[in-house]
């Protein structure tokens, strides 16, 4: 069972992640730099404003 773990995770390391996911994980890098953008310390917070 080990051996079949470590293979797993090797296997999982060598891929390569498709260009849509590339693309999200940029935008989401922007978003997470850009200050304009509100941000939340929690999800009550979150929830709060969205109740709003």
């Amino acid at each position: 069972m080990a051996e079949y773990i470590t293979n797993l995770r090797m296997d999982l390391d060598l891929e390569q992640p498709n260009r849509e996911t590339i693309a999200a994980m940029l935008e989401a890098e922007k978003i997470a730099d850009d200050p304009s953008v509100k941000g939340y310390n929690d999800l009550d917070e979150l929830f709060a404003d969205l109740k709003k």
